[in-house]
């Protein structure tokens, strides 16, 4: 559980966001800024698994075009959010989405893998709590050598 003594009044109120949905959307754009901070730039490739809820409905509630905005470094309340995946196709990023079904992790997560331009692959998970607020880990990639 999230410790709430971290959080100011303006969290428990919500986000400033685009809608339609704090979780689905703000907390979407926070999981791909927060991979964006540890891969930094030249982002070629994300491979994004969206798990249960962000499964089923995260495609009407734009979770697929937050988690990209969040990639390319876009805020919570910016209205490009909706152009994120044709932005990132004209940066030269490729995008592909997966859903699945696992009971055992939060009903809105995520798993981002990002290759970048070097070689270099990084990846994190990420689960939308509500009202944007975010859990997130990075996962450490093994170095694989030819």
């Amino acid at each position: 559980m999230a410790d709430s003594s971290k959080y100011s009044i303006f969290d428990i109120m919500g986000p400033v966001m685009v809608g339609p949905s704090s979780s689905h959307t703000a907390g979407a754009v926070k999981i791909g800024s927060k991979v964006k901070a540890l891969a930094g730039e030249g982002i070629r490739k994300a491979q994004i698994v969206l798990y249960n809820s962000f499964a089923d409905t995260g495609e009407g509630h734009g979770t697929n075009l937050a988690i990209v905005a969040g990639l390319l470094g876009l805020d919570t309340f910016s209205h490009e959010i909706k152009f994120s995946h044709d932005r990132a196709w004209t940066n030269g990023m490729t995008i592909e989405i997966e859903k699945d079904h696992d009971p055992s992790k939060h009903p809105n997560s995520a798993l981002i893998i990002i290759e970048k331009y070097s070689g270099e692959i990084v990846a994190g998970f990420g689960e939308s709590l509500g009202g944007g607020i975010i859990r997130f880990s990075e996962i450490k990639i093994a170095e694989v050598k030819d």
